[in-house]
């Protein structure tokens, strides 16, 4: 007698009757899995290669000297407190005597930095 089996929408085209193996089980069964889909198979095929460009990654000159000012820059404290010190006992002892020109050519000088780094324009106007 014959088993006549109804397959519900969605359900793939090489299933098998109730109590056989279908050509997917048949594989896994032998040992051999067929990938799921193409995209998988490059996947595999891909990442030996993907992990050997990783192991072959060289850093160039201009981020070693960044990361070594970066070093410099964060070992650097904030305030420096032999100077703070020095400048401190001058004005104590009345030998601090600021060049007020030198102080406005500074203030000056970076105001206008300051200025043409938000308009390169300006300059070549």
């Amino acid at each position: 007698m014959a088993v006549n089996t109804i397959k519900p929408q969605g359900t793939p085209s090489n299933s098998a009757p109730v109590g056989q193996k279908s050509a997917g089980e048949a594989k896994k069964a032998d040992g051999v899995q067929a990938p799921k889909s193409a995209a998988n198979a490059y996947a595999k095929a891909v990442q030996p290669m993907a992990q050997q460009a990783a192991a072959n990654v060289q850093i160039s000159p201009r981020a070693k000297e960044m990361n070594l000012a970066r070093q410099v820059i964060d070992s650097t404290p904030d305030v420096r407190e032999d100077k703070v010190a020095k400048f401190k006992s001058m004005i104590e002892r009345g030998e601090y005597k600021p060049d007020a020109g030198k102080i406005a050519d500074g203030i000056l000088g970076e105001a206008i930095r300051d200025e043409l780094s938000k308009d390169p324009e300006v300059a070549l106007s």
